[in-house]
């Protein structure tokens, strides 16, 4: 029997009002040897009934029900899937016609990638699905999301935000066998995939073309589920962090005084990682302490390096970029001695 090249999986629930055009910018790809796995858990909304009617005209739809919860649906599609490469894809978004093509091509010049996603265009829908300009906040992580591009940058840039649009991603299905696929965390589980990954130490790359509309709205999952809450996403990366074995030996210093370097310190502590210093430019913020541990200034860290690893928790790209430009020349090395945690 000969199998498809590319297996789509598509979990889906309740999303008949965006299901058909999703449906057809995959059914409509540049390439034909693709099968597609929809798995329906538990819509009420007619998306079963659509999904049998595509079903009955297009032979390569395959569709399950999936009676558990969404991760449990993500996992039975990819399981049902006969291809050498599973590309995702949800219900509410739309692929481009050479999606597919482009990242064949890309992991065939990659065969040392287990996965790779590409860059996107964030829209958001209006409540009578009207496509309107997506808030400040997506605007700037849609340019931060196709900013992190190559296999050493979404490495690199792995605890600011998760770095593969999970709709876009195409994983080799040995690598899905290997690693188990989905968990069910707290926390989001294609962010938790994603570090899971390169903690184990697979190359994660990107093409460069955007090749998929991602769709907000405020019925989405990411707005309307606990585990994709900030305070998750801070609790995910909290978790990798405190599992890297440098970190575990020497501890941390935390760059950054405010909310987020405040927030990582109660999270490292809570993970047993010790917590040797703040260091700040603030000159006010010098000599205090919080919780007990003391604010020092950039002046210290020549005498902190390999003595404690550095996390940068600073939410703002230009400031980031500005302590690595003080950690670097002091010694520390990012990816081993610091990590930007924003």
């Amino acid at each position: 029997m000969k199998y498809p090249l590319v297996s789509v999986a598509l979990p889906v629930k309740n999303v008949s009002g965006t299901f058909q055009e999703a449906l057809e910018s995959i059914q409509s790809q540049t390439i034909d040897d693709i099968e597609i796995i929809i798995v329906d858990h538990g819509s009420t909304d007619g998306t079963g009934e659509l999904i049998k009617q595509a079903a009955k005209v297009d032979s390569r739809i395959h569709h399950y029900a999936g009676n558990g919860t969404f991760v449990e649906a993500a996992n039975l599609a990819w399981q049902k899937a006969k291809g050498q490469l599973v590309a995702r894809m949800d219900g509410d978004d739309v692929a481009y016609p050479d999606r597919l093509a482009k990242q064949i091509a890309f992991l065939d010049h990659n065969p040392d990638l287990a996965a790779c996603g590409t860059l996107v265009r964030i829209v958001k829908r209006s409540m009578d699905r009207s496509v309107i300009p997506p808030d400040e906040g997506y605007q700037r992580y849609n340019e931060w999301i196709n900013s992190v591009k190559s296999p050493e940058a979404i490495l690199r840039e792995r605890f600011i935000d998760s770095p593969i649009p999970n709709p876009t991603a195409m994983i080799r299905r040995e690598v899905l066998i290997k690693s188990g696929g989905y968990s069910d965390p707290i926390w989001a589980e294609d962010y938790d995939f994603w570090l899971r990954l390169l903690e184990m130490g697979y190359g994660i790359g990107k093409v460069d073309e955007v090749l998929l509309d991602w769709y907000d709205s405020d019925q989405r999952s990411t707005r309307t589920l606990a585990r994709y809450e900030l305070s998750q996403f801070q609790n995910a990366k909290a978790h990798y962090v405190s599992q890297i074995k440098r970190v575990k030996e020497l501890g941390v210093i935390i760059c950054g005084a405010g909310p987020i370097g405040k927030e990582f310190s109660h999270l490292m502590l809570a993970h047993e990682i010790e917590v040797h210093a703040f260091i700040e430019v603030n000159e006010r913020k010098l000599g205090n302490r919080i919780h007990g541990i003391p604010v020092l200034g950039l002046d210290s860290l020549p005498s902190l390096t390999r003595k404690a690893v550095a996390l940068s928790a600073i939410g703002q790209a230009g400031a980031r970029d500005k302590i690595r430009a003080d950690l670097i020349p002091a010694g520390f090395k990012e990816g081993v001695d610091f990590f930007c945690v924003a």
